[in-house]
């Protein structure tokens, strides 16, 4: 959340400096501009920190178990059972 509040503010920084063009203060836009990029690196770091996506990492070339031991289950209590054959009634 904080590095999506940092990217928000470099991109309002970088709209303000547009739209105002050469009469914008570039001291004020740049203090928020760093202060974007200063709030997307400490939230992509706090996330690093907390997740540690390096632990856990998903090699796509292994399967994954999923207990089965290869041994597929056919018998689930929410299948869709079709129902019995009837034949529509015709009204004349």
């Amino acid at each position: 959340m904080i590095a999506g509040l940092g990217v928000i503010l470099i991109v309002i920084a970088l709209a303000v400096g547009v739209v105002q063009g050469a009469a914008a203060d570039s001291n004020s836009i740049g203090i928020a501009f760093i202060s974007g990029i200063a709030l997307f690196v400490l939230g992509a770091v706090g996330w690093f920190g907390l997740t540690q996506p390096q632990k856990h990492f998903d090699d796509i070339n292994q399967p994954l178990d999923d207990g089965s031991h290869g041994h597929a289950e056919t018998h689930d209590e929410h299948a869709i059972v079709p129902a019995p054959e009837s034949h529509p009634t015709v009204h004349h």
